[in-house]
């Protein structure tokens, strides 16, 4: 029997204003999304390549979502990130400066100047600046399979009473997948895994052809499949589903989590927050607001001495040991599953990964990856996408899941806590109105349309579960608030104006300068459901 292993990897980015003021206002998020793109999205492509030239099987879904697509194709910020490398560059000068007494530092910084040499010939010469170009060549060669999701990461459970919302949100993805990848995928990505009874017959409407759900929509259901999480299981409307695997979440991030070893870099003690802002001013502004330079020289020792100091070769190694680690208990759980299960052909096990937790809290997170794919080989565990697992899916088992997500506590609770649940009389008031004034003018053209559409828009961007999620997490919170209020503002604009007949044609253009997002957006996409 073949045992499959399937890796699901989830990028996460809102939309972040990068014109005029707006640039230095937003400079921390923007920070990070630069971060993510060294940590990340280069790594990975650069991943992809060190395996394929070794004959290694590399195969994995990703998930890019629309408002992180729209950013990596702005030539404006594709600039701004050759320009945040630049700095990285003058700083690593003033650092060797700094610290050149010290020669543990001083073999990180030169560590730290060949990463970002890479990073820079890898951007601007190898993938020409264009990642997402780089992504769909690998996805033609067959070794990643790109999943689509929601107009934003929305948490479709809390508007599973609205299907026009759902519907919008799923819509908007879809569109900008094709518009980005120009195809049809045949999976779809629920935002944190979250499902309740009923969303399934929109996904499947829009052509899907499976999706993944957390585990416990499927093992604390009323009719629990007979093979549980490790075949696939198939709605009444034949849309395919796969469950994720739990124990992941707390084999990595757990108090014993993988990401805890002691030789791994501290990702929570940075220069950019521990020097003076004079000796800072080759990468932040000495009036401006501190954030993450990249340089950080200490591993999670936590301790005074020179133990405390980073190694990449001592990471190296601890990464090579719970890569081999983790494979094998894949292989473990795999075997027993195979003597459990009933009239299948393979078994499988689907492991999803949050990109955006990975960067925050584990530097070696992307080799971690290319050591599992060696691992993975050597242990003949077949590397697969879920797309090549849909053969029978008119003859699988009929189940029927039950609420849950890959957030809080399985429900998604904490979108909804105490800092953050005003936010959500203030969206679904929204919601209401945007599917009134799409039947309302139905048929309407000019300066009406251009106010339609810049409403749907804010809408979207203001249910993404992020904003909220950052509030509860006090996680960039001030710039979330004031993002969200922003967006209901401006939809708030547009509601009264098409009320009153009037409408400040500047006001309009400066807004949709700034939220230039989703071009081809189409408000008609909010209509009523029947």
């Amino acid at each position: 029997m073949l045992k499959n292993l399937v890796f699901v990897i989830k990028a996460k980015q809102d939309f972040i204003r990068f014109y005029g003021d707006e640039k230095k206002k937003n400079a921390p998020l923007l920070n990070s999304l630069f971060e993510s793109i060294s940590e990340t999205y280069i790594p990975l492509l650069n991943m992809i390549e060190n395996l394929e030239k070794d004959n290694i099987p590399c195969k994995f879904g990703l998930v890019l979502p629309p408002l992180l697509c729209t950013m990596l194709e702005e030539s404006e910020i594709q600039d701004m990130y050759v320009e945040y490398l630049e700095k990285q560059i003058l700083l690593s000068a003033d650092e060797l400066s700094r610290c050149s007494s010290d020669s543990y530092i001083v073999e990180n910084i030169h560590n730290k100047i060949k990463e970002v040499e890479i990073l820079k010939d890898s951007f601007v010469e190898k993938y020409n600046k264009n990642l997402i170009k780089a992504f769909s060549d690998c996805m033609q060669k067959g070794y990643i399979e790109l999943l689509a999701t929601c107009g934003s990461d929305v948490f479709l459970p809390h508007y599973a009473d609205m299907k026009e919302v759902v519907s919008a949100q799923i819509e908007t993805g879809l569109h900008a997948y094709k518009q980005t990848f120009g195809e049809l995928p045949d999976g779809f990505w629920l935002p944190e895994l979250g499902y309740r009874p009923g969303i399934e017959k929109i996904i499947k409407s829009y052509g899907f052809t499976y999706t993944i759900l957390d585990s416990r929509s499927v093992l604390l259901s009323d009719d629990i499949p007979e093979n549980g999480i490790f075949y696939p299981v198939r709605t009444e409307n034949f849309l395919v589903l796969f469950a994720n695997d739990y124990s992941v979440e707390n084999e990595l991030f757990g108090e014993q989590g993988i990401v805890h070893a002691s030789v791994y870099r501290n990702e929570n003690r940075d220069v950019g927050f521990e020097l003076p802002m004079s000796d800072l001013k080759s990468f932040l502004e000495e009036d401006g607001i501190r954030y993450s330079t990249g340089f950080k020289y200490w591993n999670k020792c936590y301790n005074d001495q020179n133990n405390n100091i980073y190694s990449e070769n001592a990471a190296k190694e601890q990464v090579q040991i719970d890569a081999k680690k983790f494979i094998n208990k894949r292989l473990q759980k795999l075997t027993e599953a195979e003597k459990l299960t009933t009239s299948t052909d393979f078994v499988t096990l689907v492991c999803t990964f949050d990109a955006g937790k990975l960067k925050e809290n584990w530097h070696e997170a992307i080799y971690w990856f290319e050591c599992l794919f060696r691992e993975a080989k050597k242990a003949s565990l077949n590397m697969a996408t879920c797309n090549e697992m849909l053969s029978k899916q008119y003859n699988l088992d009929k189940h029927t899941p039950c609420y849950a997500a890959a957030l809080g506590s399985g429900y998604g609770e904490n979108l909804l806590s105490k800092k953050n649940n005003w936010m959500m009389r203030y969206i679904r008031k929204a919601s209401e109105r945007m599917v009134d004034l799409a039947d309302r003018f139905p048929n309407d053209t000019g300066l009406k349309t251009r106010l339609l559409n810049l409403g749907a828009k804010e809408l979207i961007l203001s249910q993404s579960l992020n904003l909220a999620k950052s509030i509860s997490d006090d996680d960039f919170p001030t710039f979330s608030e004031e993002r969200f209020l922003n967006c209901i503002e401006a939809f708030t604009t547009v509601f009264d104006s098409l009320g009153s007949n009037v409408v400040s044609t500047e006001w309009l253009t400066t807004i949709e300068c700034k939220d230039n997002f989703y071009p081809w957006m189409n408000y008609r996409i909010f209509s009523k459901k029947k």
